[in-house]
């Protein structure tokens, strides 16, 4: 009665309250943890001596959490790839095409990937040690993530000779260090938008190194998941249509991490490709050990009696 009161009434009222109920455990997470932060800003500055906040624990329900349910499986992956190389051959498609190897090979954010340049990309050479002889040639590129954090991200060999083969279809060189493609963002807009639609051509000539924004990208691929859909909904596969009618760009960084996880990448290489603050977010995608208590359970079940 001291804190809540109905929404209706007015803030000259003696009976308005600036609540309408309790927090729920989410909101009361959110509040603690600002006000940890508050706190600690505080200690740090000298004003107090203490954090009073640092020993409240952040409910447990109110813990953000990840839904790893939101991620292709394997075969739906391979059914994606297959779909892509239907599309019809345009500036479109091919971007396409890079943006969602890129996204699974890398489980960039929507955010980071529209953002890089081809400059951030750097070949790199490691040779062999005593604990491993082998030589290894690759590429990383350079990524500012949260709280413009900067991290490197391995890139696979066949992701940048899909790559160079997409620059070139832009009319920029093939050549990753070619000083021609200085600022060029690797993925670029629809080069060829005046011949497939000629209602824009006053739009002027496109700069083959302009990047596009986050909404171009994900509704372009968001798009493309519903013509998935529609395909296996044709099909008669109403459950993985379904799945991929709600498939987006952060379900690319959900599989990837599930997929490299269970395919023997240890979590902590996993975590620091990922950006992940905490390795606690990483393992929450550790699929492989509930699966096979999963078949366990289910092969116990069905030899019963």
């Amino acid at each position: 009665s001291t804190w809540c009161a109905s929404r209706s009434r007015e803030r000259w009222s003696p009976l308005w309250r600036p609540f309408e109920g309790p927090l729920s455990a989410s909101a009361q997470g959110h509040a603690i943890t600002i006000l940890k932060n508050l706190y600690g800003f505080l200690v740090d500055q000298n004003y107090l001596m203490g954090n009073p906040w640092a020993s409240v624990a952040v409910p447990r329900s109110g813990q953000p959490r990840i839904d790893t349910g939101r991620s292709l499986t394997r075969d739906q992956w391979a059914f994606v790839q297959q779909q892509v190389l239907q599309q019809p051959r345009c500036s479109g498609s091919l971007r396409l095409g890079f943006g969602l190897t890129l996204l699974y090979a890398t489980g960039l954010r929507l955010s980071e990937i529209v953002a890089c340049t081809v400059e951030d990309l750097e070949a790199v050479h490691y040779p062999g040690d005593k604990d491993d002889k082998q030589a290894v040639d690759g590429w990383m590129l350079k990524v500012v993530g949260k709280g413009d954090k900067l991290r490197e991200v391995p890139v696979p060999n066949e992701v940048v000779e899909q790559l160079k083969g997409y620059l070139e279809s832009r009319g920029l060189s093939s050549r990753i260090e070619d000083m021609g493609n200085q600022g060029a963002r690797l993925l670029g807009k629809a080069s060829d938008i005046a011949e497939r639609a000629p209602g824009l051509a006053g739009q002027g000539s496109v700069d083959p190194r302009e990047g596009i924004a986050d909404s171009t990208f994900y509704d372009q691929l968001k798009r493309f998941f519903m013509e998935c859909s529609d395909v296996l909904k044709r099909r008669g596969d109403s459950r993985g249509a379904a799945r991929l009618a709600q498939a987006s760009t952060h379900w690319l960084r959900h599989t990837h991490l599930s997929h490299a996880i269970a395919a023997g990448m240890p979590i902590e290489i996993a975590q620091q490709n990922a950006g992940h603050a905490s390795l606690a977010t990483t393992t929450v995608y550790v699929t492989t050990e509930q699966k096979r208590r999963m078949k366990a359970v289910a092969g116990f079940w069905a030899k019963r009696g």
